[in-house]
């Protein structure tokens, strides 16, 4: 039936038939690849070909143009979007705690400020520069989990992540310190607490 473009989940069907298509074109390529010992210009030109194919036949199912079509291929679902960042969000949030405590064993507040905040700022930096890796790592995963092939191919290029490494930097930063005052907090709270303070 033709689809609505201007709603989410109608946009989110077509872009469903967009990459199930794109798939398929995919596979017959490698296929049409091994079975004939094509050169990368042929393997291109029969993918496309076949994705052009297919697209045609989506455009005239849902009343879109080809090029409508593959433009769909872009379209991300904003909770795929949200579960790849929370999910990992959560993993980091996790390990940087467990750094954390590293690292406020090394330097406790008594041995002063100025020390404490050059160890954080030095440690955050590290630990979001490894999680904005990782993290990369991870979104790869899922996508091929999402997609249903490894062979991604030029599709790893559309992963958002790779795209906003700097805001995901200092996402991580952001988390680490965060996280870092609250486990001093509660430090300082449990020492003003503790009967020997209070007793002194």
């Amino acid at each position: 039936m033709p689809l609505d473009l201007s709603k989410p989940m109608q946009l989110g069907h077509l872009s469903d038939d967009a990459l199930f298509a794109e798939e398929l074109a995919i596979r017959y390529a490698d296929s049409h690849t091994k079975r004939h010992s094509a050169t990368d210009e042929d393997y291109g030109q029969a993918r496309e070909r076949c994705m052009a194919e297919l697209f045609d036949v989506i455009g005239r199912n849902h009343g879109v143009t080809r090029e409508r079509t593959r433009e769909a291929l872009l379209y991300r679902r904003p909770s795929q979007v949200l579960a790849v960042i929370l999910s990992f969000a959560l993993l980091y949030a996790l390990a940087a705690a467990g750094i954390v405590r590293l690292v406020a064993r090394r330097y406790p507040l008594e041995e002063g400020w100025s020390e404490v905040l050059v160890a954080v700022l030095f440690t955050s930096t590290v630990v979001s520069i490894t999680g904005v890796l990782l993290g990369e790592v991870w979104a790869f995963l899922l996508e091929t989990y999402r997609l249903g092939n490894d062979h991604l191919s030029y599709r790893a290029d559309r992963i958002p992540w790779a795209h906003h490494r700097l805001i995901l930097f200092i996402g991580g930063v952001v988390i680490f310190w965060l996280i870092a005052g609250l486990h001093y907090r509660l430090g300082v709270r449990a020492r003003l607490s503790s009967p020997l303070t209070s007793a002194s």
